[in-house]
C-alpha cells in the first residue's frame, strides 16, 4: 500500500545524501499547505495527523509561524493570516504571472474603456500585482504594480476582506487606524464592517471618491479552481465618466465575465 505521507517525510538515509535537502523547512512549509478551504482553523493534533509530525515538531512549527505574523493562535486553535498572501505575491512577480494575465487585462481594459487591475490582501492594505491603461485615459491617481491602497477603504479591500471571518475582520479593523483622504472617506468602523458585508451580499463593491476627489472604482472577487477568492479585479475612472449605475451595471458584468475566465488560470 503506497504511504500518504507528505513528500518531506524521507527517510533519514535518502536525507543523508542529499545535503540540499532542509527537512526543517520542508515542514514549515508542509504546514502552512495543511490549510485550506476546509481547515481554515485547526488545533495542533489536527495539523500534526493532516502533515503526519509528531506533535513537538508541529507545535514548534506553528509557533514560529506565529511569532513571524504568518499565523494566529486563538481558542487553541491555529489559522493563517493574511501575511501569507506575501508568499503569493511574491511567487507573482517573480513568476511573471502578471506577464501572462496582461492580454486580458488590456482586452478588459479595451471593453470598458477605463483602466484595470488586479490587486490581493496583505493585511490590512491591497497590493497591484497587474494592470492596463487605456490610452488617453489616464487618470491623475495612477494605479502602479507593486502600488498599495489601504484595504478598509477601497474597493477591493472591502471585497478581499468579504471572504475572510467576521472575527478576524473585527481584529485587524481594531488595530487599523483609518485615515481621511476625502470628505467622502467612510471614517466610522460599524459603517466599514456594514460596506464589506454588502460587498459579499452584491458580489462587487463600489468605492465613491473615498481615496481621491473624481475617482471612484468598482471591484469584483477572482476565484481560484479551488473556489477562493485569491484577489479582486478592478476598474478605475473619472466620476464624470461614470455614475454609480453605469458601475454597478456595465462595468460589473464584464469585470466578473473576465473574473471567470482569470478564475481557470489559478491554481
Amino acid at each position: 500500500m503506497a504511504s500518504s505521507k507528505p513528500r518531506y517525510c524521507r527517510p533519514i538515509a535518502e536525507e543523508k545524501l542529499n545535503r540540499n535537502f532542509v527537512t526543517a523547512f520542508a515542514r514549515g512549509l508542509a504546514v502552512i499547505q495543511s490549510f485550506g478551504a476546509e481547515n481554515r482553523a485547526m488545533t495542533l493534533a489536527q495539523v500534526a495527523e493532516r502533515t503526519g509530525m509528531d506533535r513537538a515538531v508541529a507545535r514548534r512549527l506553528l509557533l514560529t509561524l506565529v511569532e513571524l505574523g504568518f499565523a494566529r493562535l486563538h481558542e487553541r486553535r491555529f489559522e493563517l493570516t493574511t501575511r501569507v498572501l506575501r508568499l503569493a505575491y511574491s511567487f507573482l512577480s517573480s513568476a511573471g504571472f502578471g506577464a501572462s494575465l496582461q492580454p486580458f487585462l488590456d482586452q478588459l481594459a479595451r471593453s470598458i474603456g477605463e483602466t484595470v487591475s488586479l490587486a490581493v490582501l496583505d493585511e490590512a492594505e491591497v497590493v497591484f500585482v497587474a494592470r492596463s491603461d487605456i490610452p488617453g485615459r489616464r487618470l491623475s491617481y495612477v494605479v502602479t504594480t507593486g502600488m498599495r491602497l489601504p484595504a478598509f477603504s477601497s474597493a477591493s479591500g472591502r471585497v478581499l476582506l468579504a471572504y475572510k471571518p467576521r472575527v478576524e475582520v473585527e481584529r485587524l479593523l481594531a488595530r487599523t487606524r483609518i485615515v481621511r483622504h476625502t470628505r467622502h472617506t467612510v471614517m466610522l468602523k460599524r459603517e466599514i464592517l456594514s460596506l464589506i458585508v454588502e460587498s459579499k451580499v452584491k458580489g462587487y463593491c463600489i468605492n465613491y471618491e473615498e481615496l481621491e476627489d473624481g475617482l471612484v472604482s468598482v471591484s469584483v472577487p477572482v476565484f481560484n479552481r479551488a473556489g477562493l477568492v485569491v484577489a479582486t479585479l478592478n476598474a478605475s475612472t473619472s466620476s464624470a465618466r461614470a455614475n454609480r449605475e453605469k458601475l454597478a451595471g456595465e462595468f460589473v458584468s464584464k469585470l466578473k465575465g473576465m473574473a471567470g475566465e482569470l478564475s481557470s488560470m489559478l491554481p
